[in-house]
C-alpha cells in the first residue's frame, strides 16, 4: 500500500481510542490528582501563587511543593491565553497525547520503521494510558519530554552533531521539573543500545551517556545556584515528597506490585501482537522468523522501559499510572517485533481502489464518529456527578474567594477540595468558623454547630450548606 492509503489505519486506530474516551474526553469530572493540577495551574494564571511558589488553596497547601512546578507553569500558560474554562482542564490533557502520538510516529520513522499505527495501537489501547488521557495527569507532560529526548538521541546517533544530544539533556532537565526524578531513565539508553547492537566503540557510549547526565543536571544545578525561590522549591519538594515517601508512605503491601501493574496493563498490546501473529501464520505468507528482523530494536526498548519501572520498586508508595512515560517504549518495542509481519500481511493483500475507498470511508466515519461523541458528552458529567452538581449549587450562593467550614472527616476528600477551588476559588477549613459551613448529608452535627448555622436550602443531594447566624462583621468568611 503506498502511504495515502494507509490513513485508513491511522483514522480508525485513532477514531476507536475517540470512541472508548468520548464519555469522559471533555465532560465534566476528573480524577483528584488531575483536578488538583488543574487548580493549581489556573490559580498561577490568575496570580495566586507563582511558578516556584504555586498555590493551591488558602486553607489546604497554600504553597504546594507535592511535585515540581513546570507542568503546571505551562498549563497556566493556556489559562492566560484562552481563559478559565473547564474545558482546558482536559484540552491540556488531551493535547499532550497528540503531541506524545507525533513524538511516537517520530521515533518510528527514526528507526526506519513502516505502519507507525501500529505503535499507536498498541500504546493507546494500553488501559491505564487511555484512562490518563482524560485526567490531566503530570505523567503525560512528561511523557512529552521523555520522547523528545528519546527523539534527540535518535538524531545525534543519525550523525546530526552533539547538539542534539544536549537538546536530549535539557528535555529531561525539564522532565525532572515536571515530575521528579523518574524521568532519568532515559540516561540508559546509550548503555542499552550499545549492549544489544555493538556498533560503537564501549569509550564512545561512556561519553554518550556522560553528556547526556552532566547536561541534565548541569542545567538543574545553575537553577539551583543562580535562583533562590528555585532551590526552595526543589528542596521542599525532596524532603516532602521524596524523602518522605521513601521513609514513611506505603500504598502496597508488596514493591514488586508496579510490575504486577505493568503485566496486566500491557497484557492488551501483548494479546494484540498474539492475533497478528495468529493471522499471519494462518495466512502462510512466510515463515514467523520474519520477527527476528527487529529482535534487537524490540529488545533496545524493551529493556529501556524496564529501566523506566524497575526503580519505582525502592519506593513502597506506588500507583500503575507511575510509569506512564514508560508504555510508549513497550509500545514502540512490541510494535518493532511485529511489524516486519505487518509489512508482509499488507504487502500482499490486493487492494482495488473500490476496497481501498471502503477503507478509507470507514476510518473517516469512525474518526468524526469519536470526535462528534467527544463533544455530545461535553456538557455531561463523567465522574463525581452529586458532588459536582451540588458545587455549582452552592457556589450561586457563597461568594467567590470564600472560606467554607467543613466537618474533620471531609478533610482528605481531596476532590472536594478541589472542585470549590477550581469553580469557585473556595477553601475547605475544617479549624476555623466561617460564615458558611458545608457538611455531608449523613454526617450528624455538633450541638454548637446547631445553635450557631441555619440551614440554607441551596437544592443540593448530597450536602447541605449552613450560614452562620450571626453575620456581623467579625465573622470570618
Amino acid at each position: 500500500m503506498r502511504s495515502w492509503e494507509k490513513g485508513y489505519f491511522y483514522f480508525f486506530v485513532i477514531g476507536i481510542f475517540l470512541v472508548i474516551i468520548s464519555p469522559y474526553a471533555l465532560s465534566d469530572g476528573m480524577f483528584m490528582d488531575g483536578l488538583i493540577y488543574s487548580v493549581i495551574a489556573n490559580n498561577m494564571a490568575n496570580g495566586l501563587g507563582t511558578f516556584w511558589d504555586p498555590h493551591f488553596t488558602f486553607s489546604c497547601h497554600p504553597h504546594f511543593h507535592e511535585h515540581p512546578p513546570f507542568a503546571f507553569g505551562l498549563q497556566s500558560l493556556f489559562y492566560t491565553l484562552f481563559g478559565n474554562s473547564r474545558y482546558i482542564d482536559k484540552g491540556y490533557s488531551l493535547l499532550t497525547y497528540v503531541i506524545t502520538a507525533c513524538l511516537i510516529l517520530r521515533i518510528w520513522k527514526h528507526l526506519k520503521l513502516k505502519n507507525g499505527w501500529i505503535a499507536l495501537l498498541l500504546w493507546l489501547f494500553i488501559p491505564v494510558v487511555f484512562w490518563a488521557s482524560t485526567n490531566n495527569m503530570l505523567e503525560n507532560t512528561l511523557t512529552v519530554f521523555v520522547l523528545l529526548s528519546m527523539l534527540f538521541i535518535l538524531k545525534y546517533q543519525n550523525k546530526r552533531g552533539i547538539f542534539f544530544l544536549i537538546l536530549s539533556g535539557l528535555m529531561l532537565s525539564i522532565g525532572f521539573l515536571t515530575k521528579g526524578f523518574v524521568v532519568f531513565f532515559v540516561w540508559t539508553f546509550p548503555f542499552v543500545f550499545w549492549l544489544i547492537k555493538r556498533k560503537q566503540p564501549f569509550y564512545k557510549m561512556i561519553l554518550e551517556t556522560g553528556i547526556l547526565v552532566l547536561v541534565s543536571l548541569v542545567f538543574l544545578s545553575l537553577l539551583l545556584i543562580l535562583l533562590p525561590e528555585a532551590r526552595e522549591n526543589i528542596f521542599t519538594y525532596l524532603d516532602v515528597q521524596v524523602i518522605n515517601s521513601l521513609k514513611n508512605v506505603r500504598t502496597v503491601n508488596s514493591r514488586f506490585s508496579i510490575l504486577e501493574h505493568l503485566f496486566f496493563e500491557l497484557l492488551v498490546p501483548i494479546s494484540i501482537c498474539l492475533f497478528i501473529i495468529v493471522l499471519f501464520k494462518w495466512k502462510k505468507h512466510s515463515s514467523i522468523k520474519l520477527m527476528q528482523t527487529n529482535l534487537p530494536l524490540f529488545l533496545i526498548f524493551f529493556i529501556v522501559g524496564l529501566t523506566g519501572v524497575l526503580p519505582v520498586m525502592i519506593s513502597a508508595k506506588q500507583s500503575g499510572f507511575y510509569i506512564l512515560s514508560t508504555y510508549p517504549f513497550f509500545a514502540i518495542a512490541l510494535g518493532a517485533l511485529v511489524e516486519p509481519l505487518i509489512n508482509c500481511l499488507c504487502d500482499n493483500v490486493r487492494y482495488s481502489l473500490k476496497r481501498i475507498f471502503i477503507l478509507n470511508i470507514t476510518g473517516y466515519i469512525v474518526f468524526f464518529a469519536g470526535v462528534l461523541l467527544c463533544f455530545y458528552f461535553s456538557t455531561t458529567i463523567g465522574r463525581d456527578e452529586n458532588k459536582i452538581k451540588d458545587t455549582y449549587q452552592i457556589l450561586k450562593v457563597v461568594p467567590k474567594g470564600s472560606v467554607i467550614t467543613i466537618l474533620p472527616t471531609m478533610c482528605d476528600d481531596w476532590s472536594l477540595h478541589g472542585y470549590y477551588a477550581r469553580y469557585g476559588t473556595v477553601s475547605l477549613d475544617s479549624n476555623d468558623k466561617r460564615k458558611y459551613l458545608l457538611v455531608e448529608y449523613h454526617c450528624p452535627l455538633e450541638k454548637s454547630h446547631l445553635d450557631e448555622y441555619q440551614e440554607i436550602d441551596a437544592q443540593t443531594v448530597a450536602y447541605r450548606l449552613f450560614k452562620r447566624k450571626n453575620t456581623s462583621s467579625q465573622i470570618r468568611n
